[in-house]
């Protein structure tokens, strides 16, 4: 969507306000209205998918294979490439830069900070994750909403239970799981059994648009186009982590607003996402829940 010189005009003094006024009525750290459902595709280990108020629809699929790990004494199992994400979006060639960059920039947060232990599965073998993105249609900037999908999908994907011996360092055996799917357990399950905490909440990404000194979350395709800068922030364990990234989310857009960015800005939205994050990753969580008590519910 293109806005003329005077609607961008006219939506950029509206953003400078204080409080800012927002062309959806939206608060400043309010997202847009989403749609969200778990556990649909029957193939996978997990899946989501969102669908924002706009129209933009993400699809995530996670699917778990059992590969060799060939670790020495140096190495554990955070070295080893046990996540990898292909990102595919109508309209886009799968090598060209907007996918790739995408594609790096969720890699690297989840390979940076993931519980992989719990991929662990023998000394020998460990699960590697396949998560399969496929944005079926957006308008703005899709990093966050790939960050949500990925946080519900991850969030209840399920994996079978091990019942050979863990310990194959002497004789060679190949890793064999229980027949019931019932006897699967979540990320967060194993997490508890091999005390690594107590609750799983995979990183996410939050986009933060810049006008002048406000702070906007979750900016729609009509702001991006008269931001002054975008922000991209990630957000692990109740609080704002690195990378912290900048660019400008408008695309097929001249954007002649676009300006540095001042660091009294960057700790503003530090503060933000620490005050604002935990309320998304709860709400996500709330979610969760729901969807698996509905699908425990029997009709007889």
């Amino acid at each position: 969507m293109l806005l003329s010189p005077a609607e961008k005009q006219y939506l950029h003094d509206s953003l400078s306000q204080s409080p800012v006024i927002r062309p959806d009525s939206r608060s400043a750290h309010q997202y847009r209205p989403l749609e969200a459902t778990t556990s649909f595709l029957p193939g996978s280990n997990g899946s989501a998918r969102i669908r924002l108020s706009e129209g933009s629809e993400c699809i995530i699929s996670v699917k778990a294979k059992v590969v060799p790990t060939e670790l020495n004494a140096f190495e554990d199992v955070a070295s080893l490439n046990l996540i990898d994400v292909d990102v595919d979006i109508a309209g886009y060639r799968d090598d060209s830069n907007y996918i790739s960059n995408l594609k790096f920039q969720l890699t690297n947060l989840l390979h940076q900070n993931f519980p992989h232990l719990v991929l662990q599965l023998t000394t020998r073998y460990a699960f590697r994750l396949f998560i399969d993105c496929v944005i079926i249609s957006h308008s703005s900037y899709p990093l966050s909403l790939m960050s949500l999908t990925t946080y519900l999908a991850l969030k209840t994907t399920r994996l079978p239970l091990l019942v050979s011996d863990p310990n194959d360092l002497q004789v060679a055996e190949y890793p064999t799981f229980s027949d019931d799917w019932d006897d699967s357990r979540t990320i967060e399950e194993i997490m508890v059994d091999k005390k690594l905490g107590q609750a799983f909440k995979p990183p996410i990404f939050v986009t933060l648009g810049v006008v002048g000194k406000n702070l906007m979350f979750d900016p729609s395709v009509e702001e991006e186009q008269v931001l002054e800068n975008g922000l991209v922030v990630s957000f692990y364990n109740d609080k704002v982590i690195t990378p912290i990234t900048n660019g400008n989310f408008a695309l097929n857009s001249n954007n002649s607003n676009f300006t540095g960015l001042n660091k009294l800005v960057l700790v503003k939205s530090i503060a933000l996402c620490n005050q604002y994050c935990p309320a998304i990753v709860k709400a996500l969580d709330a979610l969760v829940e729901q969807e698996v008590g509905e699908s425990n519910l029997s009709i007889f």
